[in-house]
């Protein structure tokens, strides 16, 4: 059974644990020009779905394993590839290709497609986040989001505090990755006063001041005497009338 995994599936996580990753590999060998000849290999292995039904996980979930070997010389264009040791594909392209695919099924029948790119970094104006120099995909899933040997049947199991989605295994259909309801969040009124608390205020008294002895038409003026002993000053009441 075929599964293929829309780009929004696969961004949040959703991969079913079908096969795992077991080792990778590119190197420039070419003799002269080392970057003129690459060689890319993936190791990989379909898992036992019966052992995850179990609850067994990791090492002992292994299942059948293959290897894939590709080869392309960009100064004669030779392009080959190896499914576990045999010669499966044979082509000589133009030296300005810049691209590299191939596509077959296996004995079991899963689809398998190898994209392979003579640059590292990628030519378009709008750059594509799952966009990889090298890929093989297995069933529509890039070899690099399988999970590696630990994580064979370990699903993460968080929260709804956390804001992160838990998954299980649906053993009626295995390559469907069931997520589970995340619980609800309490919404908070923040507009709403009525949950704090009044405290009273105090009454604050208000003091009226006493009116001038004065006359409302009299100002008062200084006149300072400096004598001899002390310091004198009195006040001269000048009304206007």
């Amino acid at each position: 059974m075929m599964n293929f995994l829309s780009s929004d599936d696969r961004a949040i996580g959703e991969v079913p644990h079908t096969f795992y990753q077991i080792d990778y590999a590119s190197a420039n060998c070419g003799r002269i020009v080392p970057m003129s000849k690459r060689r890319i290999r993936f190791k990989f292995g379909y898992t036992n779905m019966t052992a995850i039904y179990d609850g067994l996980v990791g090492h002992d979930c292994r299942g059948e394993e293959h290897e894939v070997s590709i080869m392309w010389s960009l100064s004669s264009g030779k392009q080959s590839i190896e499914y576990d040791g045999k010669v499966i594909f044979v082509n000589v392209c133009d030296m300005t290709d810049g691209k590299m695919t191939h596509s077959w099924y296996d004995k079991e029948g899963h689809y398998m497609k190898v994209i392979i790119h003579s640059l590292s970094t990628s030519l378009k104006q709008t750059q594509d986040a799952e966009w990889r120099q090298y890929d093989l995909l297995v069933d529509g899933i890039s070899y690099f989001c399988a999970p590696k040997i630990y994580q064979i049947g370990v699903f993460p199991n968080r929260n709804a505090e956390s804001k992160q989605m838990g998954f299980a295994i649906n053993k009626d259909h295995p390559h469907v990755i069931e997520p589970s309801e995340p619980k609800p969040t309490e919404v908070v009124d923040l507009l709403s006063f009525d949950d704090f608390p009044v405290t009273p205020t105090e009454q604050i008294k208000t003091v009226t001041p006493h009116a001038s002895p004065h006359a409302n038409n009299s100002i008062l003026l200084p006149f300072c005497f400096i004598g001899n002993n002390a310091h004198q000053q009195n006040y001269t009441n000048y009304s206007y009338h």
